[in-house]
C-alpha cells in the first residue's frame, strides 16, 4: 500500500432474536442454544481509514467514552483481522453509534464484524468467508452472525451459523418493528448466571427444535415464533418489563418480545393507527430518555 489514506465507511445492523431456547450449560462454561435471529434496517455506521504503517489500531465512539482499560471489541477485530492477513497497517476506525449499549440487539458484535468487512474490501487480496468466520467465532458467540445479512439459525453457543432458506427469509423482509429499551444495560453474563442457576427454565432441546420445524415448515408469522428464556431471568429481576409488555398488548394488541439478554424489547407492528399512543404509554412508562426505534428487518 502506498503511504496515502484509504477509507470505507460501512453499515453496523442490528440485529433481534425472535426465537432463543437455552438449553442447558456446556462443559466450556458456555450454553447451548437454539436461535433465529433477523438483522434490522437499522444500526450503526463504521468508517475506517487504513494506511501504510506498524500495526497501530485506533477506536473511537464520537459520545461514548469507554470503561477505562477495556478496548473496543472492533479494535480487537481490527488487530485480528491484520494478523490473520499479514498486513502491516495503522487502522483508524470511528463508529457512529445508534444501537444501544447493552441492549441485547448485537451492537459491538456488529460493529466488530463491519470492521473485518471493512477491512477485507479494502485489501487487494482479501480474506476468504472460512477464515472471517473463525476470526468471528474468536471475538465472540454473537459475532459470527453478522457475516450473513440474512435471518439465520444459530447453534453450539451461537458461533454456529445457518441462513434460512430463501422462502423463510421472505416472511421476515421489509415486516416493521418499533424497538424499545429503557435506561438500562443489563449484564449478559448475570442473566445467564442467574438462569443457571434455574435449570428447570432450560428448555428441552427435542421440544425446542419441534417448535422451529414446526413453524419452518408451516406459513405461520413472526407473532407465532417468538419466545426467549432469557427473559425469564430478566423480569424476574426487573418486573417494569412484563408490566409493560403485558399494557402495550392489552392496549393496542401488539405482540412484544425481549431480544437477546436485553434490555431491549421490540414490537411487532401491523398498522400505522397506534403506533404513537403506544410509544407514550413506553415513554410514560420508562421516561422520556428511554430509547424508542421504528424500523424493519432488511
Amino acid at each position: 500500500m502506498k503511504s496515502g489514506i484509504r477509507s470505507i465507511s460501512v453499515f453496523s445492523p442490528a440485529k433481534v432474536n425472535l426465537f432463543l431456547a437455552v438449553t442447558g450449560k456446556r462443559s466450556d462454561g458456555f450454553h447451548e442454544i437454539l436461535s433465529v435471529v433477523a438483522p434490522l434496517l437499522f444500526g450503526d455506521v463504521v468508517t475506517i481509514k487504513v494506511r501504510s504503517g506498524n500495526g497501530e489500531v485506533e477506536c473511537l465512539c464520537p459520545g461514548l467514552r469507554l470503561p477505562p482499560g477495556k478496548e473496543n471489541l472492533a479494535a480487537r477485530a481490527a488487530r485480528a483481522w491484520l494478523s490473520k492477513a499479514r498486513r502491516e497497517w495503522n487502522v483508524f476506525i470511528t463508529i457512529s453509534k445508534r444501537i444501544p449499549i447493552g441492549g441485547g440487539l448485537g451492537g459491538g458484535s456488529s460493529n466488530a464484524v463491519a470492521t473485518l468487512n471493512a477491512l477485507n474490501l479494502l485489501a487487494k487480496a482479501p480474506l476468504p468467508l472460512d477464515s472471517l468466520l473463525e476470526l468471528a467465532g474468536e471475538l465472540g458467540s454473537d459475532c459470527p452472525l453478522f457475516l450473513f445479512d440474512e435471518p439465520c439459525l444459530l447453534e453450539g453457543r451461537g458461533d454456529l451459523v445457518k441462513p434460512l432458506s430463501a422462502g423463510i427469509a421472505k416472511r421476515f423482509r421489509g415486516a416493521r418493528l418499533l424497538l424499545f429499551a429503557p435506561s438500562l444495560e443489563i449484564d449478559t453474563p448475570d442473566v445467564y448466571g442467574r438462569l443457571a442457576r434455574r435449570p428447570d427454565w432450560y428448555s428441552d432441546s427435542l421440544d425446542a427444535r419441534a417448535s422451529l420445524s414446526a413453524w419452518s415448515t408451516g406459513n405461520g408469522g413472526m407473532d407465532v415464533l417468538l419466545a426467549n428464556d432469557l427473559q425469564k431471568t430478566v423480569f424476574e429481576k426487573y418486573p417494569g418489563f412484563p408490566v409493560l409488555l403485558d399494557e402495550l398488548s392489552r392496549k393496542f394488541g401488539w405482540t412484544c418480545g425481549m431480544s437477546g439478554s436485553g434490555s431491549c424489547c421490540f414490537a411487532l407492528l401491523e398498522n400505522d393507527w397506534e403506533i404513537a399512543e403506544g410509544i407514550c404509554a413506553i415513554r410514560s412508562a420508562w421516561g422520556q430518555e428511554c430509547f424508542v426505534e421504528e424500523t424493519a428487518f432488511a
